[in-house]
């Protein structure tokens, strides 16, 4: 019976969490101390970083102050068949110690989820995913224990531990949560992003005015044009026009640039603007790697995925997007398991229409050959380019405007152009029919929304441009958008007109 007893007093259970794509699962981090040489085993299907921990947690206990049991420690996470990786079991484990030797009580920790890195010093930092981790504490009603809570401060409701060192558990009565709020307050007018102003472009209204309706209505462009014209700086300005990202939008974009490592400033509420090199792997794109991490497709998540000379992305990487496309979600299947990734994206390209860039441009000859032209142009694939909604020429402007002193009348800036955005969402709203990109074919053919004349002009269209079944869908969504921009409770010949003449491709430069 007294074994029995001392048995249970050398175990303890510490709550954790790891990270299984971009969802965090709760982890339970078992301590059990017995006698006999020194040694500590970690099991549990750790990675490499896991099974390095024990090093990490022993000179960060005696740099801390602490004592390291003597005899043989062994650490299990469980449950045992989930894959852990990562360094942020560290603390937990470290707590675990302590409590299984009687250095803390076994019930100080009970409602608490323990997450960080420990240096040899005993310093105790945050890891990827701290949104995640925050969210699945509020989630299980428990406090978070972490070092740092910049990442989801005003943006989860939940309590926090924050923890600097270790040594703070030297009087850990002394130690006590706090209660981060919601900040549901939202600046009276939207911050522009750094990337500037459309203001700042010159004769390029017709593609400002694709633009903006590709804004409204989160439809995917193709921008087409010789070197020069401005195709990467339109581009670059869509975030000034974009809305800013609502509460559940702001969790879900700042989930994935947490579990990513990348820096985001949730308090700006601005959309993601991603735009990768075009020697960018598939991988660096989708996601995958060892461990599994979110590619540019995710962090663009809610926002932009700017594809700069497009053709020249290697064309797996291209097709690759094919599916988040559609779905607004990647799926990755490894050995390990199956991992997801949201991918709900405005998906902008920019190309050059030949390999000289030249083609069709009134100041400069092409030299390219038929043949290298089509190979140039077949980079992309019909199916993706059939995933495009607008195709626009950017032609080379008049330069004589970039001499004028003053703003002419005629040139938006991007905040009235925001504006119109913002109305055009707005007025679907109120409306009821919701934003154009996820209404289906039936709802956008219905009287309601379409009148009969526009209706029989898409039919003899459809006919003649031979448009496939994705493609009259994106044309009649295209159609609602401009109407909404419009406010025009139906589509009118005038609005698919519009829609229509974004239907060409590039091969129209020919």
């Amino acid at each position: 019976m007294e074994m029995t007893r001392r048995s249970t007093r050398r175990y303890s259970e510490v709550s954790s969490a790891g990270m299984l794509g971009v969802e965090a699962q709760e982890v339970g981090v078992q301590v059990h101390l017995t006698s006999g040489l020194p040694n500590f085993h970690i099991v549990g299907l750790g990675d490499t970083a896991v099974k390095e921990s024990h090093r990490r947690v022993t000179a960060a206990l005696k740099n801390s102050g602490f004592q390291v049991p003597d005899g043989v420690i062994t650490v299990n996470l469980a449950p045992a068949l989930l894959h852990k990786t990562g360094t942020g079991f560290d603390l937990a484990i470290a707590l675990g110690i302590l409590m299984a030797d009687g250095v803390l009580s076994k019930d100080s920790f009970n409602d608490c989820l323990v997450v960080g890195e420990l240096g040899l010093n005993g310093a105790v930092s945050n890891v990827r995913g701290m949104v995640g981790f925050g969210m699945i504490a509020r989630k299980l009603g428990k406090t978070l224990i972490c070092a740092d809570t910049a990442a989801f401060d005003g943006l989860l409701d939940l309590f926090v531990l924050q923890v600097q060192h270790l040594d703070a558990f030297l009087d850990a009565a002394k130690l006590k949560p706090r209660k981060l709020r919601l900040d549901t307050s939202r600046p009276a007018v939207q911050s522009l992003h750094s990337c500037g102003d459309y203001a700042e472009v010159l004769g390029q209204q017709q593609a400002v005015r694709a633009l903006t309706i590709a804004a409204a209505g989160q439809h995917n462009i193709l921008m087409v044009g010789p070197p020069g014209t401005g195709k990467t700086m339109l581009a670059s300005r869509l975030p000034s026009i974009l809305p800013r990202l609502d509460s559940e939008e702001l969790i879900e974009t700042a989930l994935v640039n947490s579990v990513a490592g990348v820096p985001f400033d949730h308090r700006a509420r601005q959309r993601p603007f991603r735009s990768p090199h075009h020697s960018s792997t598939t991988v660096g794109i989708v996601g995958g790697g060892n461990p599994i991490r979110p590619g540019e497709a995710s962090l663009a998540h809610n926002g932009v995925l700017f594809l700069d000379e497009m053709p020249q992305f290697h064309r797996s990487c291209l097709q690759s997007l094919r599916q988040p496309l559609e779905d607004k979600i990647i799926r990755i299947v490894r050995a390990g398991g199956s991992f997801s990734f949201p991918a709900s994206i405005m998906l902008v390209g920019a190309a050059n229409p030949c390999p000289c860039g030249y083609l069709g441009d009134q100041s400069k000859n092409c030299r390219c050959l038929p043949n290298q032209i089509e190979q140039y142009q077949n980079r992309i694939g019909g199916p993706l380019m059939d995933r495009f909604q607008m195709f626009v020429t950017v032609a080379r402007p008049n330069t004589d405007r970039f001499f004028e002193e003053k703003q002419r009348a005629d040139q938006p800036t991007s905040q009235m152009l925001a504006q119109q955005v913002n109305t055009a969402r707005s007025f679907a709203a109120r409306k009821g029919h919701g934003f154009s990109r996820d209404l289906g074919r039936q709802q956008l053919c219905s009287a309601a929304l379409i009148d009969a004349k526009a209706l029989n002009m898409l039919k003899t269209a459809t006919r003649r441009l031979k448009l496939s079944g994705r493609s009259i869908v994106g044309t009649l969504r295209l159609a609602r958008t401009i109407a909404d921009l419009g406010e025009s409770a139906r589509v009118t010949s005038v609005h698919l007109s519009e829609a229509l003449s974004y239907r060409k491709t590039w091969s129209n430069h020919d």
